[in-house]
């Protein structure tokens, strides 16, 4: 019985969704770094308020013209990040098979000398990986309704930072 992969939540996995995206605001737009804790806590504690432009520039409150990029760097983190725990848990499971085997086996062989052979690594992203992270965090960039060159930027630079990442 193969256990299922829960999908990831950005309330469960906050600290996940947060470092995903200051990886990505680091390629895209690094100068919001320096609001991204308070941008990043106003997301996680209403995600709608802080995506929808009314809203947010009620929340501002200073007359400050702010098209940050952040909210949708973290709303788009999610799918992307589910697409990747997906895919990492489908290659762990085909790399620890054979481990598995060789561990059930080394059980009912107790007392004989065998060398233990090496932890599977996870390989990099592949090309096919890449271009499907970009495609997914396109999708919900354009979802969001984020323009369409930011939207490309935003993409890149997911699997900019996946790739670089690795």
């Amino acid at each position: 019985m193969a256990a299922e992969i829960p999908p990831v939540d950005p309330a469960r996995d906050e600290d996940l969704v947060r470092d995903f995206a200051r990886t990505v605001l680091e390629q895209a737009a690094p100068e919001e770094l320096v609001l991204f804790d308070q941008t990043a806590a106003d997301y996680f504690r209403d995600p709608d308020a802080v995506l929808d432009p009314a809203r947010r520039d009620e929340s501002v409150g200073f007359g400050l013209d702010l098209a940050l990029l952040t909210p949708y760097v973290l709303a788009v983190a999610t799918p992307v990040l589910a697409f990747l725990v997906q895919t990492v848990a489908t290659t762990a499971k085909a790399e620890a098979t054979p481990v598995i085997t060789d561990l059930v086996r080394r059980l009912f062989r107790a007392g004989r000398s065998e060398e233990p052979k090496d932890a599977p690594t996870v390989p990099p992203v592949t090309p096919e990986q890449a271009r499907r992270v970009r495609e997914v965090a396109l999708a919900r960039a354009s979802d969001l309704g984020l323009p369409e060159d930011q939207a490309r930027l935003l993409a890149d630079s997911v699997v900019g930072g996946l790739v670089t990442a690795a």
